[in-house]
């Protein structure tokens, strides 16, 4: 533990274990795949008023030492993937200053900066201004995920706003398949929910329609990550949920009835089709051991869902289409089990042909976007009068799907980023889905569906819902 730790806590009775243990199935994809793009992720937050630089680098110095994952490195033992804790010494976790003038810039190359694999698997941006500043922590996706990430960083920024949080130190916890529920079952049951799972599966790969117009499939070695922020005020965020409630789905399922409607529009024509939504679940609350949103680590699994659309679709329809479908794979215990498609035993080494192979797979799936909801995160104002003005987070997102869709809920007002990469699709395109996502969630909130005003949408505007909305 470092000595700033120890001056404001005392130090545990005992050694604590630290995390030395091979990557589960889920990281190992992660891992795989960050070999033939980066696949860093993005936490950030607006603060109006001040934070001291002192009690910023002791509460990552904390929080370090609270963190098993923060303290350890990623390395080959015998052909597999492993954590591996380091020294304190060799991981030492500081700010990096950056000024407040283009920082939605300097967040956003965050997901294309890799990883060496040393540790720790973590950074941290402070982009500071008069009297407001950005806080951005930016993660390697195989220790963390969006929930764990936005809770860590409250954690870090309460503490550095002066608030005495008491040392909480986590266990080294196992990967999701090791505490995977399911893998208690008896072999029968198992093997029964696993046939199943997998004969879903073939049936939706056969509904194979033409990819999307003007989108490249091609998995090429450049990317250049752009994000369209998208802005809900609390009123149409309140409108938006009552008319969730009213129609009997989720804000998620409307989420993803937006952006499956808006890819829809980029076919050109009116007739039935298949498209796909691929959806990040939470299994904290189907994985054993306890897990709460602030213990680090990456416990989400990748759900696609296929949904057939009519010539002339019902967006109530589709949203409730698409909670009913997750809803069934949530609780029939098969969300986990996507992650078998990684083969411990595979004749491949870990290395770029074998993330090749797993990309071209999962990449013959239907036409489909990403959706990542953490749902609401709430923020206390801060000990020293500063406050929490808003929180986001970015992902980088996978060659397969022309858009990722990032989504919190802070403060009543709904934050959302759309990110496509500029080497598969033109600016203009990526523009019209973002006028068209928004257009379908402001006549969702008011109740009605037709022509929605069309802001403009550059380098530095964002695309903003309701006429009372504004740049956040």
């Amino acid at each position: 533990m470092s000595t700033a730790a120890r001056s404001t806590h005392s130090s545990p009775t005992k050694p604590q274990p630290e995390m030395n243990r091979p990557l589960g199935p889920t990281e190992a994809i992660y891992y795989l795949l960050d070999q033939l793009y980066c696949l860093n992720f993005v936490v950030f937050a607006e603060i109006s008023g001040s934070l001291d630089p002192a009690r910023l680098e002791r509460a990552l110095q904390t929080v370090q030492a609270e963190q098993p994952l923060l303290r350890a490195r990623l390395a080959m033992v015998r052909g597999r993937a492993c954590f591996k804790a380091v020294p304190p010494e060799q991981a030492v976790w500081k700010a990096q200053v950056r000024p407040l003038r283009n920082w939605r810039a300097a967040v956003a190359a965050e997901l294309d900066a890799p990883f060496t694999g040393e540790a720790p698997l973590a950074r941290f941006l402070w982009c500071q201004g008069r009297g407001k500043s950005v806080a951005a922590m930016v993660f390697h996706h195989t220790i963390a995920d969006g929930k764990s990430g936005a809770s860590l960083l409250i954690e870090v920024l309460r503490r550095a706003g002066g608030e005495d949080l008491p040392l909480k130190l986590r266990p080294p916890h196992r990967s999701a398949q090791d505490l995977d529920l399911i893998q208690s079952k008896g072999v029968m049951e198992s093997s029964v929910q696993k046939l199943k799972y997998w004969l879903g599966q073939g049936q939706a790969a056969l509904k194979f329609p033409r990819q999307l117009p003007g989108y490249d499939m091609r998995l090429g070695d450049k990317r250049s990550i752009k994000v369209i922020p998208v802005s809900m005020p609390k009123e149409t965020t309140q409108a938006l949920l009552a008319s969730c409630r009213a129609h009997g789905t989720t804000v998620h399922g409307a989420l993803g009835a937006a952006q499956v409607l808006a890819l829809n529009a980029e076919f050109g024509s009116d007739q039935a089709r298949q498209l796909g939504l691929t959806s990040l679940a939470d299994l904290r609350g189907v994985l054993r051991g306890k897990l709460s949103a602030s213990d680090l680590g990456l416990y989400v699994a990748t759900i696609t869902t296929v949904h057939g659309l009519a010539a002339k679709p019902d967006f109530w329809q589709l949203a409730a289409d698409i909670r009913g479908q997750l809803q069934q794979v949530l609780t029939s215990g098969d969300a986990n089990l996507v992650h078998s498609v990684y083969r411990e035993d595979s004749l491949l080494p870990m290395g770029r042909s074998r993330a090749r192979l797993i990309q071209s797979s999962v990449a013959l799936a239907p036409p489909s976007s990403m959706l990542t909801n953490i749902g609401t995160v709430d923020t206390p104002d801060l000990r020293n009068g500063a406050r929490i003005q808003s929180l986001a987070f970015l992902v980088s997102p996978p060659p397969q799907h022309p858009i990722c869709v990032t989504a919190a809920s802070h403060g009543g007002s709904l934050h959302l980023n759309l990110l496509y990469d500029r080497v598969k699709m033109d600016d203009e395109q990526a523009e019209r889905i973002a006028i068209a996502l928004t257009g379908f969630l402001e006549a969702a909130a008011s109740g009605k569906f037709g022509s929605a005003r069309q802001p403009r949408v550059d380098e530095t505007e964002t695309v903003t819902i309701g006429s009372r909305g504004g740049r956040w």
